[in-house]
């Protein structure tokens, strides 16, 4: 009779202890404090009727035993998926010449930034994004990419380019080249171009039907230049490049070069 008693206050005590069992949920909403009889988190959770998903977390495991005091961790995780617009950043290219000086600069495309359609999936950890991918992309506007020549060379010019320049037209021609003193433009040689400026290396004798005095240019394999003089041997698609030596003149020779006209 005794053993039963014992027995019944046993149980007694276990269901009492059960009662009073104190836990605190914390996750996507403010914390929540209950009273349980439940043994187990799982147990506890189904008596808040709080319902996990499989990708959702708790800690410690539902299969853990409850005891006073004890801090339930859930980690309720969300999918989203949304679709949303995205501009894509044009890349610059750049080619570095020695036949301009460092400075210089000449913008011969400009770039335009593109546009994309994104899908992007997202998972949230109790409300806060945790990370996101994008799972599919659609190009709606290509990317235009930027073309940029910029200069390296410290050589002393008679005419710098003095500001940032803009291709506006690009053509080809015949290039030939000259120096201004007696070995190679006698009697002529008056160190003076048609439009009044000095001769010398930038100064290039053009057509004017072709492209017009003082227009600015930059010339493959020459450099920036400035369409100031013209000649009887001059005439249609053709340029004529000035150099400082005589010896620079006769090594370049004659050859067909890409000829950007500038704004």
């Amino acid at each position: 009779m005794a053993v039963i008693c014992l027995v019944i206050v046993w149980v007694y005590v276990q269901d009492l202890h059960r009662i009073q069992c104190h836990v605190t949920f914390y996750g996507k909403s403010e914390p929540l404090e209950v009273v349980t009889s439940a043994q187990t988190v799982g147990e506890a959770l189904r008596e808040q009727g709080i319902t996990l998903k499989p990708q959702d977390i708790v800690v410690p495991s539902d299969s853990a035993l409850l005891s006073d005091g004890m801090e339930i961790d859930l980690g309720i995780v969300e999918r989203k998926v949304k679709e949303v617009k995205k501009v894509v950043p044009y890349d610059t290219h750049t080619d570095y010449t020695d036949t301009m000086n460092v400075g210089e600069i000449i913008d011969v495309d400009l770039g335009k930034d593109g546009l994309e359609d994104q899908q992007i999936e997202s998972f949230f950890l109790n409300g806060q994004e945790a990370f996101g991918k994008v799972v599919k992309s659609t190009v709606l506007v290509p990317a235009k990419n930027a073309k940029v020549i910029e200069g390296t060379s410290l050589r002393q010019k008679l005419y710098p380019l003095k500001k940032r320049a803009l291709v506006k037209k690009v053509i080809t021609l015949e290039a030939t080249a000259y120096y201004p003193g007696p070995e190679d433009t006698w009697p002529y040689a008056s160190g003076t171009t048609a439009s009044g400026l000095k001769a010398g290396y930038g100064v290039v004798a053009v057509d004017p039907r072709v492209i017009k005095l003082k227009t600015l240019l930059y010339v493959e394999g020459y450099g920036f230049a400035i369409a100031a003089d013209k000649g009887g041997a001059i005439k249609g698609k053709k340029i004529d490049l000035c150099f400082d030596t005589y010896e620079q003149a006769v090594q370049f020779g004659r050859k067909k070069v890409k000829v950007y006209l500038l704004r």
